[in-house]
């Protein structure tokens, strides 16, 4: 083997080991980035349970206090009318006595004159009728208080319902939550920013690929959302395989597996640059974010584009229905971010401003 012959086998051997290192470290950094991903969905799924916990808990801690209120209200108009029902009682008893100063005998065996008859057929009259009107208040005076000593329970028992709903510890879950969130989002976009700029150019890449742009953190600290909820079905990048005939070789966007009719949102705020049919995207919109940034939405289903090319949108607004339209196998969102005209990931550039993609 001459000498020139031996620099080439070394040099192959030298690339191949290169090419190894690389494939490997792309292979550890792919896992380190679906292991973020995954601790970024359970810590979402997490806070969603957490902020689900506490609106059920609100609404029964809101339900227990309107109960409480009303058991409340309803305790203190019986003890009122206890207290009337006792007043009334105690008039009575007074009446009674005043009455039958002396006794009945004494009364019937009164050896006044004849006048005086009437005045004693109308006290034992009037004792008749007070007897009577006394045994009615008492039964009175005996229902109310029964009914005020239950409501005092009943009160109690409400204000115990209220003590006992875990309002406190429902909030204090979705603030865990949350931090679980941030950190698992920026353990994501530190990964994103950390990305070694020759990666990419060291592998070997037999697809043409957009021309890489910096993403330097443009509107960062405007609110951004996911465009679709659903698993990631298609990811940016070089095609192996079309999906489709008259698709290209490198994939500009990111296929969302949402179903048929889904709601698309704006990922954030801007103003609608285009909506309308373009070629292998069929129904399309394009919003212009400002800075910039823009960011695209395809295969939109028929009459389901509910915005218009100059109307302004915010983050979260729902702008479009999923669809199947263009070059398409079935229903899903492609949805593309560019910088400054160019296609670029929007895994990590939405990693970036704390938003996962793909859940």
């Amino acid at each position: 083997m001459t000498a020139a012959a031996r620099q080439a086998v070394a040099a192959a051997r030298a690339a191949d080991a290169a090419r190894a290192l690389t494939e490997q470290a792309s292979a550890r950094r792919a896992a380190a980035v679906a292991a973020a991903q995954s601790r970024l969905r359970a810590a979402e799924t997490r806070l969603g349970a957490a902020k689900l916990a506490d609106a059920s808990a609100h609404a029964d801690y809101e339900a227990a206090v309107s109960r409480a209120d009303l058991v409340h209200a309803l305790r203190e108009r019986a003890g009122a009318t206890a207290d009337a029902s006792r007043r009334v009682l105690a008039t009575l008893v007074r009446g009674l006595m005043q009455q039958s100063g002396n006794s009945t005998l004494d009364v019937l065996l009164d050896d006044r004159a004849d006048h005086d008859l009437l005045f004693q057929l109308g006290t034992l009259d009037t004792l008749s009728r007070l007897t009577a009107n006394l045994d009615d208040v008492r039964s009175r005076v005996a229902a109310d208080v029964e009914r005020e000593q239950a409501l005092e329970k009943q009160d109690a028992a409400a204000q115990a319902v209220i003590a006992a709903v875990p309002v406190s510890a429902a909030r204090a879950a979705v603030v865990a939550a949350q931090d679980d969130v941030t950190a698992a989002s920026t353990a994501l976009a530190d990964l994103a920013r950390s990305a070694p700029a020759a990666t990419a150019a060291s592998e070997v890449q037999p697809f043409p690929a957009t021309v890489p742009v910096a993403d330097t953190g443009r509107l960062s600290e405007q609110g951004w959302t996911r465009p679709a909820a659903g698993r990631i079905t298609d990811a940016f990048g070089p095609r192996l395989v079309h999906p489709v005939a008259g698709v290209g070789d490198f994939h500009r966007g990111t296929d969302i597996g949402a179903g048929c009719d889904a709601a698309i949102y704006a990922a954030t705020d801007g103003v609608v640059e285009a909506a309308g049919v373009l070629g292998t995207y069929g129904n399309w919109i394009l919003i212009d974010h400002g800075n910039g940034i823009s960011t695209g939405y395809a295969h939109i289903a028929p009459g389901e584009t509910l915005v218009s090319v100059g109307e302004h949108v915010v983050a979260g607004q729902v702008i479009a229905g999923v669809g199947s339209t263009g070059a398409s196998t079935g229903c899903h969102l492609h949805f593309e971010v560019r910088i400054d005209g160019t296609a670029v990931d929007a895994v990590p550039f939405l990693a970036l401003r704390g938003v996962n993609l793909g859940t």
